[in-house]
């Protein structure tokens, strides 16, 4: 497990877009944009769910996942890769699910949460 370092944390904090990476059991890749990445804790990422899905389906057949997020106009970011835990309730569900409710996504429920233990950070710039 990797701790997740604090200016990774400040960029997540600045609601940036994330892209989640997924794999099936047989390699058919599947990348979606999540908007509501955040660290739960130091070695930690979570992201609700809105829809049971491609992104649900990989991760039941396999756990390994990556999450880039950038900043297209300063071409800056990061990649995290690791283990994946789909969570339907408990303290990290419920405060990521309180997190899609309020503010500009009301529209949205979160379905579950997955929960990133992460392994490896990786900087992304020119």
């Amino acid at each position: 497990m990797a701790k997740i370092p604090d200016e990774v944390k400040t960029f997540l904090d600045e609601g940036r877009l994330a892209y989640v990476a997924t794999c099936s059991r047989d390699g058919r890749p599947h990348v979606v944009p999540k908007g509501s990445i955040a660290a739960l804790d130091d070695e930690h990422l979570v992201f609700a769910d809105l829809y049971v899905g491609l992104t649900r389906k990989n991760l039941e057949e396999n756990p390994r996942i990556a999450v880039a997020i950038v900043n297209p106009a300063g071409y800056i970011g990061y990649e995290v890769r690791g283990q994946a835990e789909i969570i339907e309730r408990g303290p990290a569900f419920d405060e990521i699910a309180a997190r899609v409710t309020h503010g500009q996504m009301t529209y949205h429920r979160a379905k579950h949460a997955v929960k990133i233990r992460v392994e490896e950070v990786v900087e992304l710039k020119p």
